[in-house]
């Protein structure tokens, strides 16, 4: 594996280490409530770096059909777009989902997706052939993911503010 692909694959996952502390504490009742009518819930913003995880790593870097990934509550076509998201209520199957189980299929997911990326034998530089016209090499790709998944970190921890929660963490 390209030395570069290792370290990007392996910063992406050290984006995951907060996630007790993200979601720790969340209120059962604040789980999938928009804060107002223009901003995701915690359990949306969960959902939506499930599904753009799922395609960058999946569909992308491993050119996996998405008949081979997209078959769970959180990788549903809806959340990879969030204003498409905002279109319509929390979707019914994301909110029949108690914190428990949404963390543990958000954490599960992703060791997919990280044991997925190391297995690839792709060289950072690769360009991709598709519609992501600024997004065309491995590296950009990684680096997204890497990103992704704080700045949504950053995003649940406002939610949890706007709802009332205190986060003495953040």
């Amino acid at each position: 594996m390209d030395n570069e692909v290792r370290h990007l694959i392996e910063a992406w996952h050290w984006m995951y280490f907060e996630t007790d502390l993200v979601l720790g504490g969340v209120k059962a009742e604040n789980l999938h409530r928009r804060p107002a009518p223009n901003l995701l819930s915690i359990s949306e913003h969960l959902a939506h770096v499930v599904r753009s995880e799922a395609s960058i790593v999946c569909r992308y870097l491993a050119r996996q059909e998405d008949s081979e990934w997209a078959n769970k509550v959180l990788t549903k076509p809806i959340f990879g777009w969030p204003p498409t998201m905002l279109e319509s209520p929390v979707d019914a199957d994301l909110a029949a989902m108690g914190l428990e189980e949404l963390t543990a299929e958000y954490l599960n997911h992703h060791e997919k997706c990280y044991k997925l990326a190391l297995t690839l034998d792709l060289s950072a530089d690769y360009e991709f052939q598709d519609g992501w016209d600024r997004v065309t090499s491995v590296r950009d790709r990684l680096r997204i993911a890497a990103y992704h998944v704080g700045y949504h970190a950053g995003q649940i921890y406002t939610v949890r503010h706007l709802l009332g929660e205190e986060t003495p963490e953040n």
